[in-house]
């Protein structure tokens, strides 16, 4: 099996739909030798923030000389980008001969009537193959929900790291923040702490402090008014805690708070044993960078690519751009089961165009879909049948002093940035 046949096959299980719970995963990994109880874990859920917070705390580790794991999803500009081991994406042959491995279990399994998802077979291949590396310790990012999830197969992780929780996936989820904190909340576990988001939502920090009490894992929240910052610029960000100041390559206040996340891991990782230091903070905190996530692609256009797509995520874009005084273009895409008017009045008041995209995605509105609903809040709606289209009309039109945002899923991330590639000039 090559590369291009085993992803063919792992996109093949998508027929089987997201369908959460732990017993078809935890067949799967018994017959592959349980490699999920071997490793060390930062377990990492939450609505908005998750990957910010594997980067941060995968990237401590990493500056402090260990060998780190992580797994995250959704990728943005290639799909081995869901595995890495200190920032090396798993290499096509290791995907191919792993999938080669597991299809015929999973081929059994379905013989048992037992029909293993998309999600959780990469999630079993990540267990597979961080093992094989050798990784001191892995940064796990949730899929969707918590409680159910495939990576929650785990037994108890150094800790866990609870990203803001809002309104997301709520036909899954539920339609209250309460209902998303239970379902999030389900991979807390004994003796386990977890860390807090420090302007976590009140409902849902109530909830997980009860769910935290109920099996034994202590959780706690930093305190958001220790933190002031300092600086905000498109390019990152300036905070200072407890005396000391910080410099972030993230933009966005809320980058500041998840840096503040990490600070209060310390001493827990330092606790099991891990030889972190506040130095080592600040050198990964300096030196982080992954791709969406206000992604400056250019500055001369200035072009910026974010897959922020609900409306706690589209708020903290526009906290971003209220620092950016330019006059400012919009192209998006949204998918059809989000939260579309709220994010599109949270955008409304930045520019007065939007640029409709498609998004290569059968949960995606199309592109006439998205201009009628956005028509009441943009003087301005154009709708194109290509993301390249689109992004080559919007360029065309941009001024000198003007910005051009992307937005509005990361679905659409990846394919921006790889056509603004092209698009935008060399050197830029």
């Amino acid at each position: 099996m090559n590369y291009e046949q085993a992803l063919d096959y792992i996109h093949s299980l998508s027929r089987h739909g997201w369908v959460l719970g732990l017993n078809r995963v935890s067949r799967l990994l018994a017959r592959v030798g349980n490699p999920q109880n071997k490793g060390k874990f930062l377990h990492i859920a939450g609505t908005n923030g998750k990957g910010s917070l594997v980067q941060l705390s995968g990237n401590l580790l990493m500056q402090a000389g260990y060998k780190v794991g992580k797994y995250t999803s959704p990728y943005v500009l290639e799909f081995r980008e869901r595995f890495t081991v200190n920032d090396e994406m798993i290499s096509e042959s290791d995907l191919a001969a792993w999938t080669a491995r597991l299809k015929p279990m999973v081929d059994k399994l379905e013989q048992e009537g037992v029909f293993i998802t998309e999600f959780e077979f990469i999630t079993v291949l990540a267990f597979c193959w961080f093992a094989q590396m050798g990784c001191d310790i892995v940064c796990l990012e949730v899929g969707l929900g918590g409680r159910f999830d495939a990576t929650n197969v785990i037994p108890s992780p150094v800790a866990c790291l609870m990203a803001s929780i809002s309104l997301d996936h709520t036909a899954i989820l539920g339609d209250t923040v309460e209902q998303i904190a239970t379902e999030k909340g389900g991979i807390l576990k004994p003796g386990a702490p977890a860390v807090l988001y420090p302007e976590m939502n009140p409902e849902a920090a109530r909830v997980l402090e009860t769910i935290g009490s109920q099996v034994g894992a202590r959780v706690f929240r930093p305190d958001p008014a220790a933190l002031t910052v300092l600086e905000e610029t498109p390019f990152g960000s300036r905070f200072a805690l407890e005396g000391k100041e910080y410099t972030l390559s993230l933009a966005g206040r809320h980058q500041c708070f998840h840096a503040q996340m990490v600070l209060a891991l310390l001493p827990i990782l330092q606790q099991a044993g891990f030889g972190v230091t506040q130095q080592d903070a600040a050198e990964a905190f300096a030196h982080t960078h992954f791709p969406g996530r206000f992604q400056v692609l250019c500055r001369r256009p200035f072009v910026v690519v974010d897959g922020a797509h609900n409306p706690e995520g589209v708020a903290g874009l526009k906290e971003i751009l209220s620092h950016i005084p330019c006059p400012k273009k919009i192209a998006a895409g949204m998918l059809g089961d989000k939260a579309v008017e709220e994010n599109l009045k949270l955008l409304a008041g930045q520019s007065d165009t939007l640029f409709c995209l498609p998004v290569d995605n059968p949960r995606a509105l199309s592109p006439k879909e998205l201009a009628a609903l956005a028509r009441p809040y943009f003087a301005r709606v154009a709708c194109f049948e290509t993301v390249e289209q689109g992004l080559a009309a919007a360029l065309e039109e941009l001024e000198p002093e003007e910005m051009l945002l992307v937005c509005g899923s990361f679905f659409l991330a990846g394919e921006a940035v790889a056509a603004l590639d092209s698009l935008l000039p060399e050197g830029k």
